[in-house]
């Protein structure tokens, strides 16, 4: 506990925020600096031709990509830059306006500019243009090759590759997960896309005038394309069981929202609901590790008694389990169908984009740049040991250090998962606490 206490210090000390804007960085290496937007979600580096050499999204969201060099970059620059290829442009402006950074580049005839929000994926990409223009995209390499899907005009079904008037083009790692490149028109408009070794390429003829597209870049994940309004594109995203149970979650944490007006007390009544619906089964889980402890000094001097003789000694505490009627296994089974449930319900939370803060946080989409939550973690994380432990110290040892490991991935979730991260043991602990003083009055032997 002596040890533990700088530790608490050091957590109440404010975060550093990261700063968005507009920022010269050479990403790329070549002595050049490029024009980086950085954003709570990804940065993206352009360079003095209007085209992109780098989109990197952040793993740990509002957090600074201290090397960019070993950042991952969805783009693949060896085989095109995504931009417009048959123009030449130049920088005019890089501005902070409206909640967004906006770059601007112009050539003749021609007016290129991007806005990027700092709270999503998706990007917008406006190109005036006294001539026809082409857009080129590639994205998404690596060992295997990418899942790639074009939808053309009058289809309800991607295909793989082709050419046509497409209504979207995809990128994606791989079916439900990694990272994806979504190109969205403003209407279906000539395109091609094609494999090319290990990435893809996507081309995208434009009229002249005035063309505004979509585009998203980030996670490949069934909430984040209903955050960003793209999961009702025809075979864009297909939901496996799991993804089903996301998209009730969601309903139903959005049906809180709608409720109260608050996220933080939405998130807070979704972890309610879901608790309490796995209320029997936490009680089964919970009770059996209480009953256990409870034999723990008999079931100590068994093993000390026959440690020469396995066979006696395992005979002896099955004898010891039916006496008492106490399943040794009965915690397992209700905590293999609880954790899923719960296990949806965190990626629901971590993926979503709240916008919004709660109490002294300032955005719940983000860690908690007081650490306050984390703090608050560890307090009922010492809690729930000790209640659970009852004063077996090996076991307080062991718990207290597994805690204090996974503290550090505490640190990088966004407040609202460890709001219900910290909520949802909370409500473990006290149903702990009611098992426990249910048992209390059972004596040892009887």
């Amino acid at each position: 506990m002596k040890r533990l206490i700088p530790l608490l210090l050091l957590l109440a000390l404010p975060a550093l925020a990261l700063k968005a804007g507009w920022r010269e960085v050479d990403t790329t290496g070549d002595g050049t600096p490029e024009h980086v937007a950085v954003t709570n979600l990804m940065d993206v580096a352009f360079n003095d031709e209007g085209k992109i050499v780098g989109w990197y999204v952040k793993p740990v969201k509002g957090r600074e990509i201290k090397d960019y060099a070993r950042a991952a970059n969805l783009i693949r620059p060896e085989l095109e830059k995504p931009g417009l290829s048959n123009l030449a442009l130049k920088p005019e402006s890089f501005q902070e306006k409206d909640g967004a950074l906006v770059a601007r580049f112009t050539g003749e005839g021609v007016v290129l500019t991007w806005t990027i929000s700092l709270g999503r994926y998706t990007t917008e990409l406006k190109v005036e243009s006294r001539q026809p223009a082409t857009l080129v995209w590639s994205g998404i390499g690596g060992s295997d090759r990418p899942t790639t899907k074009i939808l053309l005009k009058g289809s309800d079904k991607p295909l793989p590759a082709g050419e046509g008037e497409a209504v979207y083009l995809a990128i994606q790692s791989r079916p439900n997960r990694g990272y994806a490149f979504v190109l969205l028109p403003p209407e279906p408009l000539p395109a091609k896309l094609e494999l090319k070794g290990a990435g893809a390429l996507a081309t995208v003829r434009l009229p002249a005038g005035e063309t505004t597209f979509r585009v998203y870049g980030g996670q490949n994940e069934l909430v984040r394309y209903h955050v960003e309004g793209l999961l009702d594109l025809p075979g864009l995203f297909k939901p496996n069981i799991w993804g089903q149970l996301s998209l009730g979650l969601l309903a139903l944490m959005e049906f809180f929202y709608r409720l109260t007006g608050n996220w933080g007390l939405a998130i807070l009544l979704l972890t309610l609901v879901v608790r309490l619906l796995l209320w029997p089964l936490m009680h089964q889980q919970f009770k059996s590790m209480a009953e256990m402890q409870r034999l723990k000094p008999y079931v100590d001097e068994i093993n000390k008694k026959y440690k020469d003789d396995p066979e006696k000694k395992n005979q002896e505490l099955m004898k010891l389990y039916a006496e008492h009627k106490v399943n040794p296994a009965a915690g397992c089974l209700p905590m293999f169908i609880q954790l899923p449930l719960l296990f949806v319900l965190w990626r629901v939370i971590a993926n979503y984009e709240f916008g919004e803060g709660f109490l002294w946080i300032p955005d719940l989409s983000l860690p908690d740049p007081y650490y306050l939550l984390p703090l608050f973690y560890v307090l009922v994380m010492i809690a729930q040991t000790l209640l659970m432990s009852q004063g077996n110290k090996d076991q307080i040892r062991q718990s207290l250090f597994m805690n204090l490991i996974f503290l550090y991935l505490v640190l990088q979730f966004p407040a609202g998962v460890t709001l219900y991260w910290v909520f949802s043991t909370l409500i473990g602990l006290i149903q702990q606490w009611l098992i426990n003083r249910q048992l209390k009055a059972k004596p040892a032997g009887g």
